[in-house]
């Protein structure tokens, strides 16, 4: 008996929920934009600029997805030492 009247008193609430939010219609506000003309495509350039360095960098390839970080997290100090009585 509780529990059908907790469900009648939820589906009451839900409906009534439903009831009070309006139905509203709006229309969207059209924008108009003009159209430009390009007459010749002197304007654009397409090539491509290619820059040679002499920088000597490391590139690494890691087998799993956090390794990197793993290996960050992984520090070891002088205090991760135990004590040598």
């Amino acid at each position: 008996m509780k529990a059908l009247v907790t469900l009648v008193i939820i589906i009451f609430a839900g409906a009534l929920a439903l009831a009070q939010t309006p139905q509203t219609d709006d229309k969207v506000n059209a924008t108009e934009m003009g159209i430009v003309l390009v007459d010749s495509r002197d304007d654009i350039s397409n090539k491509k600029s290619i820059t040679i360095t002499a920088e000597t960098s490391i590139a690494r390839l890691y087998r799993y997805k956090n390794a990197r970080v793993n290996k960050e997290l992984a520090f070891i100090t002088k205090k991760s030492y135990s004590k040598l009585a």
